[in-house]
């Protein structure tokens, strides 16, 4: 076989073959339920042809690392034919499950395996079939393929006729993942593949596909390398930049899914994938399913499609998709948008990344520019000309997903509007903050009972009311929180309610009740978009039954951390420092006033951003957003 050889391999050509396990691996170690697993997957697998091509599928088993041993090998001195002998480096549980199955179900094969640790076994498996249960307790080896016949034995208790059909299939119909290596030192390929530093994993194996010998077609060995090189330059190239976490969290919906711990390039190959078209213009795959049932379905489609196609027009189109996943990454105005689609609530991210990248191929740039900030309109509501929605009724616990979306745009566009060409939102913090939840946080406390204060927090609280205008029963407020003792005040439903109140910019009074003197207020619940911002899940819990200036000063010890700054939305920053409200002066209130003129710029923003109108009501004050008819 050719250098760099990966193929796939027809179990029927395994049958002729010697090959040898060497002592740097464990014996054989395969339990009942291993055994069955394999057995049951064969057997439930049908061969049948594919609709969409007529092509007959076939079973494919995982990959068996392998390198050519040399007839002078020492360890071969006890054969008497030297030559041809396989070093199996990695797949020898299930290659030695197979040799079973057909020495118990078969027993034509000539095939010959070999532990060097245990130079009989290559016997013992050839004679497993007639084996008694006193020898397996010779050796450990021995025990488990013991274990492992009478497993056959009772899976083929059925008719011969359907004995015949499983040896058939899994003779014709069943291929391995054929990986030749050339290395001097097989034992450093063992290691690094059990360490998990080049396992082969999809894109590996697609990799190795593509810098096979014999798809260089060139007139000298300094062409070749230089192709080849070339080749393997550019693959790692995205490899690397894939690790970049700026481009990785912004364009995979998934960035931490443990399928791409070993390499990041099968995220691409899947994309590819998820994009193919039938002749009915229907996807072909779904990719998730598709890899559930076989760990390297995306190898087996790239195999098929190089020798269908040829290496080097699937090759120029891992390069065009990859150009064009990077294309959108420079371009600051694309990179917020379709981050944005791959961040809002209640989509379906890698469904929106396939569909857009299959849309884009027949789109100018500016064409696709448009369909962005159209889909964009669509997720908050805008699909029709004449369709307008209204941000005023949004209201959190019912229209959680939607609030979230209208601010994260809002945080999007404001990092778009700024003067830096440098500025970009950042999506790998904004992943890695989701993964503890991001949190609809209210401006202002809404709990209706009473908060369970400490007294450090109460002294903060009454120099905070300090701060306010005294008038409208804030300094009588502040009297009473000096003088009652602080058993008195932290029982108070009253007090409690009179507190939140007042930095609502709401009037407070004494008045009695039932003999007794009470404050009463205008205290009310405010679940809408004038009282809400984006903030991270875990930070959450330090809000909790804060009031606005509590929360205030807790933002601002956030910003000032010694080491590195936490993440707080740009929105959020500016909404709790009142960089929105500027008829609402005093630093320690969120009053209507500060609520209304927020969300009006909030909507004016979101509204250039998106190419659509702000929708104001007859009073003046702006709560929606309209599509202009056409």
């Amino acid at each position: 076989m050719d250098k760099n050889v990966i193929a796939l391999v027809p179990v029927s050509d395994l049958l002729e073959m010697k090959f040898f396990i060497p002592s740097y691996q464990r014996g054989y170690r395969w339990a009942e339920q291993q055994v069955s697993d394999l057995l049951n997957d064969l057997c439930d697998f049908k061969s049948e042809a594919n609709p969409d091509d007529g092509k007959q599928s076939w079973y494919c088993l995982q990959p068996l690392v392998i390198k050519k041993m040399s007839a002078d090998d020492a360890r071969l001195k006890d054969e008497e034919d030297k030559n041809d002998w396989l070093e199996v480096i990695d797949g020898q549980q299930r290659l030695t499950t197979i040799f079973l199955i057909f020495n118990i179900l078969d027993k034509k094969s000539s095939l010959s395996i070999k532990y060097q640790t245990r130079p009989n076994s290559k016997e013992y498996i050839r004679g497993i079939s007639s084996a008694e249960e006193t020898g397996s307790k010779a050796n450990l080896d021995y025990f488990y393929m013991f274990t492992a016949k009478q497993t056959i034995e009772t899976f083929a208790n059925c008719a011969e006729q359907l004995k015949e059909q499983f040896v058939t299939k899994l003779k014709n119909c069943c291929k391995v993942i054929w990986y030749e290596i050339e290395e001097d030192d097989a034992y450093e390929v063992f290691k690094r593949l059990n360490s998990g530093k080049i396992p082969l994993s999809n894109a590996e194996l697609v990799k190795a596909l593509f810098l096979k010998d014999n798809n260089f077609k060139v007139n000298t060995p300094r062409e070749f390398q230089l192709l080849q090189s070339e080749m393997a330059g550019d693959w790692d190239q995205m490899e690397q930049t894939f690790h970049h976490n700026d481009f990785w969290y912004f364009i995979n919906p998934y960035p931490e899914s443990a399928r791409y711990n070993c390499t990041r390039m099968d995220f691409l190959l899947e994309l590819i994938l998820r994009c193919e078209k039938n002749e009915k213009g229907n996807f072909r795959f779904d990719v998730d399913a598709e890899i559930n049932g076989n760990a390297y379905f995306v190898f087996l489609q790239y195999s098929r499609q190089i020798q269908e196609e040829g290496y080097l027009q699937i090759w120029q189109k891992v390069q065009s998709i990859f150009r064009f996943l990077k294309s959108c990454y420079d371009d600051r105005a694309i990179y917020h948008y379709l981050g944005y689609l791959m961040n809002l609530k209640g989509g379906e991210p890698i469904e929106m990344l396939k569909n857009i990248v299959c849309e884009a191929g027949e789109q100018t740039k500016t064409e696709f520019l448009h369909s962005l900030k159209k889909r964009c309109q669509e997720s908050i509501g805008l699909k029709t000309d004449t369709q307008f929605v209204n941000l005023n009724e949004l209201e959190y616990g019912a229209n959680n997903n939607e609030l979230h979306n209208i601010l994260l745009l809002f945080n999007l566009a404001t990092t778009q509007n700024q003067i830096s060409e440098m500025s970009r939102y950042p999506f790998d913090k904004h992943f890695k903050a989701a993964k503890k939840k991001w949190s609809l946080e209210h401006i202002h406390a809404q709990n209706e009972k009473q908060a369970n204060w400490t007294q450090g927090q109460l002294e903060a609280i009454t120099n905070f009311l300090k701060n306010l205008p005294q008038n409208n029963g804030v300094k009588e407020l502040c009297d009473t929180l000096e003088t009652q003792s602080f058993e008195e005040v932290s029982k108070s439903q009253d007090i409690y309610n009179a507190v939140i109140a007042a930095f609502m910019g709401k009037t407070v009074r004494k008045k009695a009740v039932d003999g007794k003197e009470v404050f009463v207020s205008d205290f009310e619940k405010d679940d809408h978009l004038t009282n809400m911002a984006l903030l991270q899940g875990d930070k959450n819990a330090a809000f909790n039954n804060k009031t606005y200036p509590e929360k205030r000063a807790k933002l601002a010890e956030y910003e000032n951390v010694e080491m590195e700054s936490l993440f707080v939305p740009v929105c959020t920053r500016n909404v709790f420092f009142k960089h929105y409200s500027p008829s609402s002066n005093n630093p320690f209130v969120w009053d209507e006033q500060a609520g209304l003129e927020y969300v009006e710029k909030l909507c004016r923003v979101v509204a250039a951003y998106l190419g659509v109108e702000p929708f104001f009501e007859e009073d003046g004050h702006i709560y929606g957003l309209k599509k202009e008819h056409k």
